[in-house]
């Protein structure tokens, strides 16, 4: 990395997902974010599907919602609140606090989750219903988030109680997106492991194939602008060996784009070290590329051997990149 008078703040995230905020930070993805904004035009209930690291979380939290409160959805209106939840082990009371923490009500009031999700709880038309008694709501139109929605299907397992609640979650979620009263959108992410599980759940599986958006493959160019991008935005420029290094590791394994994030973030804390002490304006090159060895490892690869310390040698499996294990 090679600048004269950088921010020498971290822009990489590491292995968490980028949020809404560092949509800023977030390249890469703008075709994707353009057609998933397409699908949500046309389908009240969207299904983000992915195999897990590839970016669905981050695509969704800094790609999808800033687009939709800077005007991708103007046709539908220009004023959204925006709620974002997990399934965790107690959907019905994530979704009351999503809800609160979206400004729908006061965090304030007495008692106030507790009664959201009351009203949740009434019948297959509680969301609705929470919307509409919402002050903040009014003339508002709601996106909900659902991030890791396979959660729920691991909640549903764990007991009849637990069952009957996530029955009663995806109710709320499919009631809500087909009925016109109320401008209400879902959007979901889920591996695409946990597809076949959708079918647990009556009309769950017809309205996530309807709406369902493939997070396609990146293509080279895109890894690079991701990689490319949030350097320069704090003035920086990365070395073309090890640009080159990371786009030959990560390229036919997307799975570990958060490992590729979280070695742009080591590295980039070791190169923003050096130029605290002094070293400005030089080139900064992980030290592995500069090795005596043979084949030396590059940061990805380096990290990955860090990440799954291995008590003795052992041959590379068959048929695999360069990238070998999985966090």
């Amino acid at each position: 990395m090679t600048s004269t008078t950088p921010d020498l703040t971290n822009p990489f995230p590491g292995l968490r997902c980028f949020l809404s905020d560092e949509d800023y930070l977030f390249f890469g993805r703008h075709e994707q974010i353009e057609d998933l904004l397409r699908r949500l035009r046309t389908n009240r209930l969207v299904a983000v599907v992915g195999t897990s690291g590839s970016g669905k979380s981050s695509l969704v939290r800094a790609g999808l919602l800033p687009a939709v409160l800077g005007g991708g959805m103007s046709q539908s209106g220009s004023a959204w609140e925006i709620a974002v939840m997990r399934p965790g082990g107690s959907p019905m009371a994530h979704l009351a606090r999503a809800l609160c923490d979206a400004g729908l009500y006061d965090a304030d009031a007495e008692d106030v989750q507790f009664h959201i999700q009351a009203t949740l709880s009434r019948s297959r038309n509680g969301l609705i219903e929470a919307v509409r008694q919402s002050p903040a709501a009014a003339g508002s139109k709601l996106l909900l988030v659902v991030d890791q929605f396979e959660e729920l299907f691991r909640f549903n397992r764990a007991s009849a109680t637990s069952q009957e609640e996530a029955i009663q979650f995806v109710n709320l979620l499919l009631q809500a997106t087909q009925q016109a009263e109320q401008s209400i959108y879902v959007v979901l992410t889920m591996r695409s492991d946990f597809l076949g599980e959708c079918s647990q759940f009556l009309g769950l599986a017809e309205a996530v194939n309807d709406g369902e958006f493939l997070i396609p493959r990146m293509t080279r160019d895109q890894i690079q602008e991701a990689i490319q991008g949030p350097i320069r935005v704090r003035g920086a420029e990365i070395a073309p060996r090890l640009l080159f290094r990371l786009l030959n590791d990560v390229e036919d394994n997307q799975d570990q784009l958060p490992v590729l994030q979280h070695a742009l973030m080591r590295t980039w804390d070791l190169w923003s070290r050096s130029q605290e002490s002094g070293v400005r304006g030089q080139e900064w090159k992980h030290p592995n590329l500069n090795s005596e060895s043979r084949k030396p490892k590059s940061p990805i690869s380096n990290l990955q051997s860090r990440l799954n310390p291995s008590p003795r040698p052992s041959p590379p499996p068959r048929g695999r990149g360069r990238i070998v294990h999985r966090v």
